[in-house]
């Protein structure tokens, strides 16, 4: 079974999958989709995959012309597992980024990367999580609702694939919450908003995405005030409370949120109206 949901610049996806014939087929149609879009292509395979990746790449003529020209990269994730020590989020978190700013300063529209999580564990075994350099799921879970932050600009794409002979359910449904963008699951997506001053949203926040929703309201810092809500087709009750939270929280400026008629209802529901001002705007997609 396919992993990969289509895929829209500037998403943060998150997936699972329990054989290697699906990794390869995601990761090949994900580098074949940000190569045909023109972007840098990274795909950072189970180690023991990295020789089959390559074959599956080089079979298609454009991806094997990417290869060559250097626009698409296998990488070695052991490497890049132990540079500069053992996990640390803050690093990996500038890493991404600093890619994302070299890949447009050499002319990409930005830098899609798909990989294979269980970089997070020393070898492919559902017990490896005891190992000693194991990541601790909470800290993983942790960076990758942190890492949200990198795809406002929409130049950095990111597919993160959870191996279930690796991790278990609960540990890959727990870090797929940390992404707006699941397989088979609800979706948003994210840009600031023209002015600056704020976050616009569009898509669905539902329990699927919880903690990637709740993150990225959490970024705000004292310069934003504004949500723009106006593009969202559903938000859970869950979504619905943390906006509560963000505009009950102590701000030098009122936080404003920009809604719909409809979704107006049900911010009034929760009082929100009485905690922020609302904007209501003409119903919009995304």
């Amino acid at each position: 079974m396919a992993i990969l949901p289509p895929v829209h610049t500037g998403d943060h996806l998150g997936a699972r999958f329990g054989s290697d014939g699906a990794f390869l087929s995601a990761a090949a149609e994900f580098a074949h989709v940000g190569v045909t879009g023109g972007a840098q292509v990274m795909i950072f395979p189970s180690p023991r995959l990295r020789g089959s990746l390559g074959d599956r790449l080089g079979a298609s003529p454009p991806l094997r012309r990417a290869l060559h020209e250097g626009h698409l990269h296998v990488m070695d994730t052991v490497q890049a597992r132990h540079a500069g020590g053992g996990f640390d989020a803050g690093r990996l978190h500038a890493a991404y980024r600093d890619a994302a700013l070299a890949a447009t300063a050499a002319g990409y529209p930005g830098l899609w990367v798909a990989v294979d999580m269980a970089w997070a564990c020393p070898v492919d075994r559902a017990d490896a999580v005891d190992a000693v350099d194991a990541v601790d799921i909470d800290a993983l879970v942790a960076f990758e609702a942190a890492a949200n932050t990198l795809f406002t600009l929409g130049t950095l794409t990111a597919l993160c694939a959870y191996d279930t002979r690796v991790f278990t359910s609960g540990h890959v449904f727990r870090a797929c919450q940390a992404h707006p963008a699941i397989a088979e699951a609800a979706r948003f997506g994210h840009r600031a908003t023209a002015d600056g001053d704020g976050l616009a949203f569009s898509g669905e926040a539902d329990r699927s995405n919880a903690l990637a929703w709740k993150a990225l309201l959490s970024s705000f810092d004292p310069g934003h005030h504004v949500v723009d809500i106006s593009a969202m087709s559903f938000l859970g009750v869950r979504a619905l409370a943390d906006l509560a939270d963000l505009a009950a929280a102590d701000r030098s400026r009122p936080l404003t949120i920009r809604a719909t008629s409809s979704q107006v209802t049900r911010l009034s529901l929760l009082r929100i109206d009485r905690l922020a001002a609302i904007e209501v705007l003409p119903a919009r997609t995304p």
